[in-house]
């Protein structure tokens, strides 16, 4: 751990402490997919997440230092595909399209503000995949 750590925005450990981490349900609406446009999109707007100080005690406390929020655009531009994907010893089924992406983040807490640089990706895959029980 950086010892100048002094922000760890996440989700947290829920339930805490053996519960899925850095896992959160998004609202219904923030994702757009078109895999016939080859496209796809996730914006998330002031969404509520927990600011830990640092990730030692992100996973090893269920308190938060402050309440913050972020914002999330992650726009996805297709290129190759669909390629479909058939794995029946495993049960996994999945179609996907090949292509890039480009992300922008920010953080918003009371007397701190941060907002990332477009980040881009030469390699992103979106599709649509079944396993397990969804398998057949």
């Amino acid at each position: 751990m950086p010892s100048n750590q002094i922000h760890d925005f996440n989700p947290g450990v829920h339930p805490f402490p053996h519960g899925l981490f850095w896992t959160a349900a998004i609202p219904p609406g923030s994702v757009q997919i078109d895999l016939d446009a080859k496209t796809a999109s996730l914006d998330l707007s002031h969404t509520k997440i927990d600011d830990y100080g640092n990730v030692v005690r992100a996973l090893t406390t269920d308190s938060e230092l402050a309440s913050a929020t972020i914002d999330v655009e992650l726009m996805w531009h297709g290129g190759t595909g669909p390629a479909a994907i058939r794995d029946s010893t495993n049960h996994f089924t999945g179609e996907y399209v090949t292509g890039s992406a480009d992300l922008k983040w920010s953080a918003q807490e009371p007397g701190f503000e941060f907002e990332s640089d477009v980040g881009h990706a030469e390699f992103a895959r979106i599709g649509h995949e079944r396993n397990g029980v969804f398998f057949t």
